[in-house]
Formats: structure tokens, C-alpha cells, sequence
């Protein structure tokens, strides 16, 4: 089947990177994660509460509910960290996506590794700039605010429809559905990858300009 694919479009300043994508990411993972499945027979379980607590973002005057699991939180943390870093490494206005991918695992077979099969991907696209002036990041700081208040109504919406979810497994399938490392909690299958998409057009256009600009002076 074809993954479903949602994408969102923020600009941000460095310092916000994380604080945007932490938002957005626990947000989805708080929807796609169960309490742990107890099996008494194959087919019939129990399944256990997830615990969940308020996080108030650094950077922006944003609050939101995440899952309390300090191993979900650290991996969250880490992954998010190496794409700042990816994003900060280079100067001047840069681009870049993150994207958080729930698959299900196939059955292997005979002389076949075992595949995956996305079902669902969310991609969040930043655009890195810069703000001169305090009033000008304070201005910048608010909008952001509503922005992210609207991406996370729009997530919740989206997850509410009636769309595919992996059917309820068995428990010799329960590892081709759910992430069962987690000691408290249970998310669908799901991994994050990024990529930097170098400057935007405009910085290019910048540059090309004073390029041009320096060869007609000389």
C-alpha cells in the first residue's frame, strides 16, 4: 500500500529547531503509542495506561503534552540535535527536512530478509533564518507560536479520520507492529531520518547577485 505522506512548512531560527520539532514529533507519537500489550492467550490482552506530562518549549512561547518515557524523550532529543547541528553547520539561510515514518515489518521469507512497509509518513521542512533586531525576533517569536498552534490542531485532526492502522497484532506479530524496547510504552514501528536541502532560493539568488555585482566592478 502507498504511505500516507503529510507535510509542514516552517521558517525558524536556529536557536528553535528543536523546540518545533520536539512539538511536532511528540505530538504524533503521543497518538500512535499504546500502553504495553499483556497477552493471557495469543489473540486476547490487557493493555497497560501511558502516563503523559505538560513541556514548555525553550525557544517559543508554545506548551505541549507529550508522552512521559524518558527513553522515547532521549531518542526524540538526540535525533533532533544532530539535525540542528546539520542545519547550523553552514552559514548564512539553509533548508532542511526531518521526517518521522511508522512501518510494519514483513514476514521473512525462505533465503529473504525480512522488508518494511511505510504506512505513514510526517515530514517537517524548516527553513533557517535570521532576525537583526530583538523587536524583529520578537515579532518572528509570536507568529511562530500561532503557526505551531495551528500544525498541532491540523495533526490531531488528521489522526482522528478514519484512515489505515495496522490491524491489532498477535503476539508471535506483535514485533512487526509496535516497538516493544520501550520498557513503558508501545509505538507503532517508526524511525526518523534527515537531510539538509542547502540554502534556499533566495539565498542563492543573493549570492548570484553580489557575484555578478563584484565581476561588473572589476
Amino acid at each position: 500500500m502507498n504511505a500516507r505522506s503529510q507535510i509542514m512548512e516552517l521558517e525558524v531560527e536556529g536557536r528553535q529547531i528543536e523546540d518545533v520539532v520536539q512539538t511536532l514529533f511528540h505530538t504524533i507519537l503521543l497518538h500512535r503509542t499504546t500502553g504495553k500489550y499483556k497477552y493471557n492467550k495469543d489473540t486476547k490482552f490487557t493493555i497497560g495506561s501511558v502516563a503523559v506530562q505538560d513541556m514548555d518549549c525553550d525557544f517559543v512561547d508554545f506548551t505541549y503534552v507529550k508522552l512521559r518515557s524518558p527513553e522515547l524523550d532521549g531518542y526524540l532529543r538526540k535525533e533532533t540535535a544532530l539535525f540542528r547541528d546539520m542545519l547550523r553547520s553552514s552559514d548564512g539561510r539553509n533548508s532542511g527536512q526531518i521526517s518521522l515514518e511508522f512501518y510494519r515489518k514483513n514476514k521473512s521469507r525462505w533465503l529473504f530478509p525480512a522488508e518494511s512497509s511505510p504506512w505513514e509518513v510526517w515530514t517537517i521542512k524548516l527553513d533557517v533564518v535570521n532576525r537583526a533586531t530583538e523587536n524583529e525576533r520578537a515579532d518572528f517569536k509570536g507568529k511562530l507560536s500561532e503557526q505551531l498552534t495551528e500544525k498541532v490542531f491540523s495533526i490531531i485532526d488528521i489522526i482522528n479520520r478514519h484512515e489505515y492502522l495496522p490491524r491489532v497484532p498477535t503476539r508471535e506479530e506483535e514485533d512487526t507492529v509496535f516497538d516493544t524496547s520501550y520498557r513503558d510504552i508501545q509505538p507503532y514501528l517508526f524511525k526518523i531520518y534527515h537531510q539538509a536541502t542547502g540554502p534556499s532560493p533566495t539565498s542563492v539568488g543573493t549570492t548570484m547577485r553580489k557575484f555578478l555585482r563584484g565581476s561588473l566592478a572589476l
